[in-house]
């Protein structure tokens, strides 16, 4: 028999969906949607990150992830950094790749993580990219099915649904072949996933900022891995300042303060001075 669900508010597990800049085609190939579950997985194993589910599509992700260690903004940072160095570079571009603000609603309970797995890993049924879940590589769908070990913790919810594995097994095969578009629906416009007292709990509350982040904004200027390094740990290179230039307009475009701006890149006011009237 399956354990009863265990209540579980919002500073666990949250439904993270990011696009791509313009709704842009930024997973196209397979290597681009590999380098992103890599990028999954190093969350995993350096911020202490949990990670329930995932499903890369073309132009966004889905993911069931929760973060003790960091806060979820700290890793989502992470994780879109390291994906747009990689992006910038593999394609001779520069600029934004994600959109400045990934979606992050929180799942109260044991029962909506299950509504929230069978949605994440139905994504590319509903989009018509393949007849069955099993049929689509870019997810975690496998690693529930016992194909291969993994970073996902597919343990809890196969223990919410059954304490015997092969029973287990079973019941989220019959899961991926519910289709419940009225669920669905509910699920991709949600801002919270639960019922009226996480609502009450939750809406007051801003999740992320609206801005970017200034490590985004920095990346975006260009740099690949090792500028963006020499820049935060202080580098004053001659090549480096029309990166820091075009990081102090976009910061002051997004609004960030003059003092937040010159501490983060360590700069005196009289240089920050300089590079704003340049």
């Amino acid at each position: 028999m399956a354990r009863k669900p265990r209540v579980e508010y919002a500073e666990g597990i949250f439904h993270v969906i990011q696009r791509g800049n313009n709704r842009e085609y930024i997973f196209n190939e397979a290597d681009e949607k590999d380098y992103l579950i890599d990028c999954f997985q190093r969350a995993v194993e350096k911020d202490k990150a949990e990670i329930f589910a995932y499903v890369v599509m073309g132009n966004h992700f889905h993911a069931a992830m929760k973060s003790e260690n960091e806060s979820l903004g700290k890793v989502m940072q992470r994780i879109n950094t390291r994906y747009s160095v990689y992006y910038n570079r593999k394609r001779e571009r520069t600029g934004h790749v994600f959109e400045g603000r990934y979606k992050a609603a929180p799942v109260q309970d044991d029962r909506y993580l299950l509504a929230l797995v069978r949605y994440i890993h139905r994504n590319p049924v509903r989009a018509k990219i393949c007849d069955r879940v099993e049929n689509y590589r870019w997810s975690s769908d496998g690693y529930y099915r016992g194909i291969c070990d993994s970073f996902v913790c597919s343990d809890l919810l196969l223990g919410i649904l059954a304490n015997d594995s092969r029973v287990a097994l079973d019941e989220y095969h019959n899961l991926m072949k519910i289709t419940d578009e009225h669920q669905d629906m509910m699920i991709r416009e949600a801002d919270y996933i639960g019922d009226e007292a996480l609502c009450a709990q939750w809406t007051s509350q801003e999740l992320d900022p609206a801005r970017s982040e200034l490590d985004e904004i920095l990346i975006n200027t260009g740099l690949d891995m090792e500028g963006y390094r020499m820049v935060k740990n202080g580098s004053r290179k001659r090549e480096l300042v029309p990166y820091k230039e075009a990081f102090v307009r976009r910061a002051l475009a997004e609004g960030y303060p003059q003092n937040e701006i010159a501490s983060f890149l360590g700069l005196t006011r009289m240089t920050l001075y300089r590079y704003i009237k340049n």
